[in-house]
């Protein structure tokens, strides 16, 4: 039986991923032509819950978990262990808190795309008359400071179209919208793992990483224009930003674990005897 350990890319694996991501990608992009669902209904909430999977309070302990199935393959040396599960920490750490703050702290702002439903409400009247249109509502203040503003005016009597839940997430989502964070994370998070998943995986975990994973991510780019929080073109950005960070992500796992000898895809040779006798000590040859 073959280990985990032991697999590699054949020229056909490598097929594969192209084919996975390809899907992952269209998948995505073509995720905005969902046909608009009403936001007061247990179906708008169970999208939110999806949505809220891709958000840094509920990534980090699926990171976890994933990190647990990826270093409990079979034919992993124990102390490989510990350091592999130290090493994806730390480059999943990188791609998914680096590319967040990147991407609300300069990303965002540089482009300044105000989010549809914060449109929708300046031009419905709901921000009230001192905030006539979506720039007037970003420049009120910080990210908490908006939300304390749609708090105290997105209410059941302002938006009787939202559930509770749509209301609390879209009080929440205050920040600009291009690219989408959300779609960026998960899209990340599946190029990182369909792609270990082809170099080091087999059986049940190569297929949760390869192909659930990817499905995840396509259903979380959804639920952002559902939700109207995004538009189609933040969407769209999201998956090309985590298309490159999850490149980018396993190229770091990929230099950092190849330089042990269980992750090298050529297997060693096997001495010639003109090598033995070259190692062997003088009083050997005798």
């Amino acid at each position: 039986m073959v280990s985990d350990t032991d697999i590699g890319t054949t020229r056909k694996e490598k097929r594969l991923l192209a084919v996975v991501l390809g899907c992952l990608i269209v998948g995505v992009i073509s995720s905005p032509l969902l046909p608009r669902i009403s936001l007061d209904t247990a179906l708008a909430d169970g999208i939110v819950r999806l949505t809220d999977t891709a958000n840094w309070g509920q990534m980090t302990p699926i990171t976890v978990v994933v990190i647990a199935i990826l270093i409990t393959r079979p034919g992993l040396p124990g102390r490989s262990r510990i350091g592999e599960a130290a090493s994806l920490s730390l480059v999943m750490l990188i791609a998914l808190a680096g590319n967040a703050l990147l991407n609300e702290q300069i990303i965002k702002p540089a482009f300044g795309v105000p989010r549809p439903n914060i449109v929708f409400l300046a031009e419905t009247g709901v921000l009230g008359p001192d905030l006539p249109d979506a720039a007037a509502f970003y420049a009120s203040g910080d990210k908490q400071a908006r939300r304390t503003v749609l708090g105290d005016r997105l209410t059941e009597q302002t938006t009787p179209q939202l559930s509770s839940r749509v209301r609390a997430h879209w009080i929440h989502e205050t920040g600009y919208a291009f690219p989408s964070g959300h779609t960026t994370a998960a899209v990340t998070f599946a190029v990182l793992l369909a792609a270990i998943a082809l170099h080091w995986l087999s059986g049940w975990r190569r297929i949760a990483m390869l192909y659930l994973v990817p499905t995840w991510a396509i259903a979380v780019a959804g639920s952002r224009t559902l939700l109207e929080v995004h538009t189609g073109w933040d969407v769209v950005g999201g998956a090309v930003a985590g298309l490159a960070w999850g490149g980018l992500a396993f190229s770091l796992v990929y230099q950092s674990l190849s330089v042990t000898a269980q992750y090298r895809r050529a297997p060693r040779e096997a001495p010639t005897a003109g090598s033995r006798l070259q190692t062997q000590r003088p009083s050997d040859r005798r």
